[in-house]
């Protein structure tokens, strides 16, 4: 990826850029409410440290082409699927109130055919938490 575009896609949340020895650090300060992937690409380490301004997730990898695009990759999906993540609450709190209208202004029989699949539901979650792993590994792999 080239720097600028980086820079420019991530620039609400990139605090700074280090070059430390061999190693490039990609400093992050993300919202608290904002969740971690659970595991990231081989090469590429997560370090978090408690600053004035909240924690700051630093992306640390060798300078290697291939690591920093791998690095970048990851940085892009953590806040791609945050901000998805961000919109489906909204929604979801939209929802609910469109809800609770309706419930206010219909009949208790007409509620009672209501249903909700939830086991439909988990499955959804379950499966969109394991593309956002596959799609790391994939792109950590296309990288090498």
């Amino acid at each position: 990826m080239i720097y600028s575009n980086f820079i420019n896609k991530t620039s609400k949340y990139l605090k700074s850029v280090r070059v430390l020895s061999n190693y490039i650090s990609f400093d992050m300060i993300f919202p608290d409410s904002w969740v971690m992937l659970k595991k990231v690409p081989q090469g590429l380490e997560v370090v978090p440290t408690e600053s004035k301004d909240g924690i700051i997730h630093s992306f640390v990898c060798e300078n290697d082409e291939k690591l920093l695009n791998i690095t970048e990759q990851t940085i892009d999906i953590l806040i791609r699927t945050n901000i998805e993540r961000e919109e489906k609450e909204r929604l979801f709190k939209t929802k609910v109130t469109e809800l609770k209208n309706i419930f206010e202004k219909e009949k208790l029989e007409n509620l009672k055919g209501l249903k909700f699949d939830m086991e439909e539901l988990t499955k959804l979650i379950v499966e969109n938490e394991k593309e956002i792993e596959v799609e790391v590994s994939e792109r950590a792999k296309s990288t090498k």
